[in-house]
């Protein structure tokens, strides 16, 4: 009886331990990766890490690996759980839609709006190029 509780606590603790490391070395390179790209060098980045980041990242893991048993399965179902939750529904993206549609959709309104092609004689003339700034001034009365 005494070997089978030893046995579950150091299982437990070499649980804890394995998870707490893998918490740990996934915060650092994560934060490495963001720092390095982006205006630190990696000699920087690391040093910042160690100044500033790393008890934070320590206690994390640290707490990680105590609940390992609940962190394991979070680790290992991360990417799916995440794809499960935000995945969008199985279709065409509206990106995707084919030009021609978008096209025919775009004619129809202007049909229906009376503009673009469909303008009557009274309208105005559509502007060409971007619209100019009045860089603080009113614009001219007609």
């Amino acid at each position: 009886m005494l070997w089978l509780m030893l046995g579950v606590l150091g299982g437990y603790g070499l649980g804890a331990a394995l998870t707490a490391r893998v918490v740990f070395e996934r915060s650092r390179a994560g934060f490495l990766d963001g720092a390095a790209t982006s205006r630190f060098r990696r000699a920087r980045a690391l040093a910042d890490f160690e100044r500033h980041e790393r008890h934070q990242v320590e206690v994390i893991a640290l707490l990680s690996g105590v609940c390992w048993v609940v962190a394991v399965p979070v680790l290992v179902l991360k990417h799916a759980v995440t794809d499960l939750l935000f995945a969008r529904p199985v279709g065409v993206p509206a990106e995707r839609r084919c030009d021609q549609d978008v096209a025919e959709r775009i004619d129809e309104l202007e049909r229906s709006l009376g503009i673009g092609a469909y303008a009557g004689e009274g309208s105005l003339p559509r502007p060409e190029g971007p619209p100019q700034r009045l860089q603080g001034r009113r614009p001219p009365r007609p």
